[in-house]
């Protein structure tokens, strides 16, 4: 019925004893009701701005079933394992870098109960919480000393205060980065007190440049790794070997943010290769800035490692406490770490797992799913489809794997593949894909094989589902 300004909604009570909201006798009882009082503020508000026009439940029963959606929603929601058919590896929305089940039986054995965080077993004294994410970035890539944030941004947050607050934050106009969510690299830098000192021209940027620009204001030079986007053509930029020198000549510390965080040759993924993590402080950097959920395949983190004395004033940094990472992300990195110790250690890593995928291994699962799965399906068309695959999450951009995968399209002309994308979306676990051509596509390189069961139970019930709508 319509909602007029004047209607009467029922009592929160009546709304209470329905059979809908009863079910959740296990919840505190104040909450039920806060949850039921908002609902129908909500309805309230609704009427008086929208006059005589909007149709909306009103009944206690109606209003019951809404808020029990709300209920159910919360106690279920939140962060969970979805099935990735996008074919982003690093797909930022959905959590970046998977992680090894290695990773999750340290962290379980270490969170359980107490850990050695902070304390030194061998001393048995307060100890440093990243000392052991320390000694072994000591052993893979050569660094003195390494401390741990909550991300890449952060990193450089706290490099910009420690080193340079109030001094010249030096950096070429061809790096000023824009990362995901709008952030600016020369907003980081001028929000945690370094002053902007931009130098060369967006596509072309000399060493002389830097050291042109450089006076007694000058706190630190920055380097940027353009990890997100490239520029071709008339280009040129400064080796981190030359500012390396520069720096030394000039006791001015050379920080580089180098995102992605790579430690392995990529181009046996025929990938193009990035600057390693290891190369990067042997040609001079005293910094170098990672994330620890991109290439390197772990938990989101940005790694700082370097000169000892300079990762010291960080560490000695007021704001290194707000910004540190905690103990669920210490426990995951090492972990991660520790798989690079050992010879081709880092292809337990999903990342490098789904990289190395061929297509022609993609599309044998592919055909053989569609053997299996098609035959029982009456209102979702399933055909094998190549597609291609990107890493995603900010790193190696315009890289392309080739890939293979099912496109699943709705036979009755009412339901809109839209409709059907929200259905697998909003199933359990949830199954997120790309829509193109009218066509529900569905990568199967960012599917685990373990998954595919769960992914072909997923798509029957939404057949199932589409018969009985």
């Amino acid at each position: 019925m319509s909602m007029k300004k004047d209607f009467r909604l029922p009592q929160i009570d009546k709304i209470l004893r329905e059979p809908a909201l009863t079910k959740f006798d296990r919840l505190k009882r104040e909450l039920v009701t806060r949850k039921v009082r908002m609902h129908v503020d909500k309805l309230r508000a609704s009427s008086n701005s929208v006059g005589d026009t909007t149709e909306a439940p009103c009944t206690a029963s109606s209003i019951a079933e809404a808020v029990a959606q709300e209920l159910e929603q919360l106690l279920g929601g939140g962060v969970k394992k979805v099935l990735n058919g996008t074919g982003v590896i690093l797909s930022t929305n959905l959590g970046r870098a998977p992680l090894p089940v290695s990773a999750v039986d340290q962290l379980r054995e270490a969170l359980c109960g107490y850990s050695n965080l902070e304390f030194s077993l061998t001393e048995g004294t307060r100890g440093e919480r990243t000392e052991e994410v320390s000694q072994l970035l000591s052993t893979l890539i050569g660094s003195e000393s390494a401390i741990v944030v909550n991300n890449c941004a952060s990193a450089v947050m706290l490099a910009v205060k420690a080193l340079s607050d109030q001094k010249e934050t030096i950096v070429s106009r061809g790096e000023l980065i824009e990362i995901g969510g709008s952030f600016r690299l020369p907003d980081v830098i001028t929000s945690s007190g370094g002053l902007l000192k931009e130098v060369g021209t967006t596509n072309r940027t000399r060493a002389a440049d830097y050291e042109k620009a450089i006076s007694p204001q000058s706190g630190m030079l920055l380097k940027c790794h353009r990890s997100n986007y490239q520029v071709l053509g008339f280009t040129e930029e400064a080796e981190i070997k030359q500012l390396g020198d520069i720096g030394r000549q000039h006791g001015i510390p050379v920080v580089y943010d180098l995102g992605g965080g790579c430690l392995i040759d990529l181009s046996k993924y025929d990938l193009t290769p990035e600057p390693t993590v290891q190369n990067t402080l042997a040609n001079g950097a005293d910094l170098v800035l990672f994330s620890g959920d991109k290439l390197l395949g772990g938990p989101q983190a940005g790694i700082i490692a370097g000169k000892k004395e300079i990762v010291a004033r960080l560490r000695k940094c007021p704001i290194y406490r707000a910004l540190r990472a905690d103990k669920l992300v210490i426990a995951l990195l090492e972990s991660v770490l520790k798989q690079y110790l050992y010879v081709d250690g880092h292809q337990n890593l999903p990342v490098f797992q789904f990289a190395a995928l061929s297509q022609s291994s993609i599309m044998d699962r592919a055909l053989e799913m569609t053997r299996l799965l098609e035959p029982s399906l009456t209102h979702i068309k399933m055909v094998v489809v190549e597609t291609e695959s990107t890493m995603g999450g900010g790193s190696l951009p315009g890289e392309l794997l080739p890939s293979a995968g099912l496109a699943l399209s709705v036979v009755t002309t009412d339901v809109s593949t839209a409709a059907l994308a929200r259905q697998l979306r909003c199933g359990d676990p949830p199954l997120i894909g790309k829509i193109e051509a009218d066509r529900l596509i569905i990568d199967l390189r960012t599917i685990a094989v373990e998954e595919q069961s769960t992914l072909a139970a997923a798509i029957q019930l939404a057949d199932a589902n589409l018969a009985g709508r």
